[in-house]
Formats: structure tokens, C-alpha cells, sequence
């Protein structure tokens, strides 16, 4: 029942006055009477007013008296001038239309109250048709761990290298649970904040940045969070990432390397040093994809770091030390790690350095045999354009990391490192795991 006086109102609705005792043999209440009762309520400037009556008639005769007090305030209130008597007739007509069943104080106390949270110059209008948007941009809700597993299964579907999805998770695990939170809460301070505290080098950072970008382009692909997004996320700073040292091994480390190495290790090195193919090129590429008679290698798009299938081309020397060692099919990488193949060159090359009396250590150059490739290459041909091709990366990077390394009489020696010449009495003999020549 709702009872009126002017542009005040109060209301009276039935309830129940209900009594409870405890249940015997029991820790619970069971009902013992029930009695109806009566409630009055209204609000008095932001205080909401409740009384309870167990008559009818005292609840009306209270309501006239709270619309006695409230009509007093309201016509104190509209002691206004012409322009405001006809804003609070507007506002009141307003509220009425778009069916907002509150009191007009209450409404302004609401407005103040949001607008606290915006900036100078954003409207409350601005922010609730921006948040509008946004939702409506957005068919489910994901959380960033949620992202990150559906992110990851969508590229392990789509044939992505286990060592890729490694990488991948590891990365990214971290990063899944720090942000427990909507993908669509998530902010560029947020994530710079988490970028900048992590303890580990600029250019991981730069790779896990990249990993999380995509991940939210996924996102908004899937209409996990609104577009905008992307543009919140352009406001991270990235991290300078070091330049790398680029290494390369002399013509000298890489004869030691192929003489020393025991020959299930040889195809790996003849590859990574004649090529300049990946590591995990190499290690993904199969014999049939080496082509001595033809004297190339194909590197299918499946097997590239960069999805594009390319052709590199086999020197003589490269095919001299193949030749002996290669199978109709099968993996051309003896081992399945790099770091076990490191392992194994160094040991051997040490090995017999030792023999020969040589007590300087071989040491390992973190991706030496492609980088020797590309700067030797790149001295040979000068052709910026074809050793980017062979190489499969942009001719930017060969230009910048490659260029005026090492001298064309060096490079010269790198492609002819051949195999030492066998004299006709000699014949090479495997000799148990170490596999060493005699």
C-alpha cells in the first residue's frame, strides 16, 4: 500500500512477526506461532525508515504522521526560484519516464558518488557508454589463467612443436598465476608491473611480452575481452633488449670439430655449419629431406622457425662429409636435446686435444654454427638478399648482425673444410660407444 501526499510517498506492506523455540533433542528452532504484522517505510533524506505495527490502523496513522514530517521538509525544499522549481519538476518527470523507481536525492547522491571515480574531463554519460561497449564486445568471460590454457591448446592444435608449446608453457605459467582475474580487468600498469619485477633478462622479457600479446589478441578474437584492450596494452613499456654478441667459429674449430667428433655427432655439425640451418631445424629435419644428389636441403614449412618453406643449397664439402653417414630416412639429429650435442662436440674435441697434447679448453658458442654460416656466406656471396633466404630470416638481421664479420679468405677456408684424405691402408673403424677413428 503505498500512500501519497504531493511528490512524497510512504509504504506499508504485510510481513509476518514469527516465533521460534528450540527443538527438543535437536540444535534446531522449530516454529511456534505465527502472528501477521504490519511495515511501514519510507526513506528520510538518505536514511531508509522501517517501523512494524501489529494494527492496520496505527501503521496509516503513523504513515500520515511521516507524511506530515516529509511534506513540511519537501515544502521547504521547494521554496525555489522559477528556473529551479522547473529543474526539479524536469528531473522528477525524467525519473518518471525511464521507470527509476527512487527518490530524487537519492539519485543525486548516487551521481556525486560515481563521478568521484572519474577524471576532470570524463562525463558520467562518457563512462557508462564506454562500459557499455565494452560489454558488448564481449560474448564470454575468460580468466587469464582460462586464457592461457585455451590459448595454448588452440597452437597445439594447430601442430605446433612440442618444443614450441614447451616454451610456451613455461613462460607463460607463471604469468597465469599471478593474474587470478577477468582477462578484460587486466591493465597496462598491471602488466608493466609485472614485466619490470620479473628477475631475469631484458630479452626474456621481450619473449614473454610477445607470448602475451598474442594471447590477448586471442582473446579478443574470441570475444574473451573488448578491442580497446589491445590500445590499453600499447601503453607497456617494453624492455631494451640487449644486442647479442654474434660468435662464429674460426675455419680452424671447425675442421677440430669434424675430425674430433665422433660421427653419429658429424651430420648435425656438416648441417648447422654448411647450412645455417636452426637448431630446432636440425633437429625436426628427417634424411629425406637432405638431397645429396641434388645437393640441397629443404626445410619444410612444418620444420621452419618461420612457417616458409625454403631451399638451402649443399657446398662439396658439405656433401663430402654427409655422403658417408647418410641414411634413406630417419632422424638426422643423434640426440633429441641441444645441450647433449653440445656436450658431446666439446667432449670429443677436449678428448683429443688432450691427445695431441693441447691443453686449451674447446668452449661451445652459444648458435655458433649458424651464425659462422651466415657471416662466411655472406663474405662469399655478398648478397645480403640470398644469404636472408637460405637463412630464413629478414635481410635486415643478416645485414645488421652478419656484415663485414669476417674476411672472404676466411670464408673461403670455412666451405672447404673438407674430410682428411684416407690413405689406401687405412681403413676407419667404430670402436664401441666412444666411436673414435683409427
Amino acid at each position: 500500500m503505498e500512500i501519497k501526499r504531493g511528490s512524497v510517498s510512504v509504504t506499508i506492506y504485510p510481513t509476518w512477526n514469527r516465533i521460534y523455540r528450540p527443538a527438543a533433542n535437536t540444535n534446531r528452532r522449530e516454529l511456534k506461532a505465527a502472528h501477521p504484522e504490519f511495515t511501514l517505510a519510507y526513506y528520510s533524506g538518505t536514511q531508509r525508515i522501517k517501523k512494524k505495527f501489529t494494527d492496520l490502523v496505527k501503521a496509516k496513522a503513523e504513515a500520515q504522521s511521516a507524511l506530515d514530517k516529509l511534506a513540511k521538509g519537501d515544502n521547504a525544499a521547494l521554496k525555489l526560484t522559477g528556473k529551479e522549481a522547473m529543474d526539479y519538476a524536469n528531473a522528477l518527470a525524467n525519473l518518471r519516464k525511464w521507470n527509476v523507481e527512487a527518490d530524487l536525492n537519492l539519485v543525486v547522491i548516487g551521481y556525486v558518488e560515481a563521478v568521484k571515480f572519474l577524471p576532470a574531463d570524463v562525463t558520467l554519460r562518457q563512462a557508462a557508454k564506454e562500459y557499455a561497449d565494452r560489454r558488448a564486445s564481449i560474448r564470454a568471460s575468460r580468466t587469464v589463467p582460462e586464457l592461457v590454457d585455451e590459448f595454448i591448446a588452440a597452437k597445439e592444435k594447430a601442430g605446433k612443436s612440442a618444443r614450441y608449446l614447451g616454451d610456451m608453457r613455461s613462460r607463460l605459467g607463471a604469468f597465469k598465476r599471478v593474474f587470478q582475474l577477468p582477462v578484460q580487468e587486466v591493465t597496462a600498469p598491471m602488466l608493466q608491473l609485472h614485466l619490470d619485477g620479473l628477475p631475469v633478462s631484458n630479452r626474456s622479457k621481450l619473449n614473454l611480452w610477445r607470448l602475451i600479446l598474442s594471447a590477448f589478441h586471442f582473446a579478443v578474437k574470441r570475444k574473451y575481452a573488448p578491442r580497446d584492450l589491445l590500445e590499453e596494452l600499447e601503453g607497456v613499456e617494453r624492455p631494451q633488449a640487449e644486442l647479442p654478441v654474434t660468435e662464429v667459429f674460426t675455419p680452424d674449430e671447425l675442421r677440430e670439430m669434424l675430425e674430433s667428433a665422433r660421427p653419429s655427432l658429424v651430420p648435425w655439425l656438416a648441417i648447422g655449419a654448411f647450412t645455417g640451418l636452426r637448431t630446432a631445424e636440425i633437429m625436426r629435419l628427417d634424411w629425406r629431406d637432405v638431397n645429396l644428389g641434388r645437393r640441397l636441403v629443404e626445410v619444410k614449412a612444418i620444420n621452419a622457425k618461420t612457417a616458409a618453406r625454403r631451399v638451402v643449397p649443399l657446398g662439396d664439402a658439405a656433401v663430402a662429409w654427409l655422403k658417408p653417414r647418410a641414411q634413406p630416412e630417419g632422424r638426422v639429429a643423434h640426440f633429441a636435446e641441444e645441450n647433449k650435442f653440445c656436450k658431446g662436440v666439446i667432449n670429443d674435441v677436449n678428448r683429443a686435444r688432450r691427445a695431441a697434447g693441447n691443453r686449451g679448453k674447446f668452449k661451445w658458442k652459444r648458435n655458433g654454427l649458424r651464425h659462422s654460416y651466415c657471416s662466411y656466406r655472406l663474405a662469399i656471396l655478398k648478397d645480403v638478399g640470398r644469404v636472408a633466404l637460405e637463412a630464413g630470416n629478414s635481410a635486415n638481421m643478416i645485414f645488421k648482425h652478419y656484415r663485414e664479420l669476417v674476411h672472404e679468405e676466411e670464408a673461403a677456408r670455412w666451405f672447404g673444410a673438407f674430410p682428411p684424405k684416407l690413405a689406401d691402408n687405412i681403413i676407419p673403424i667404430i670402436i664401441g660407444s666412444a666411436a673414435a677413428k683409427v
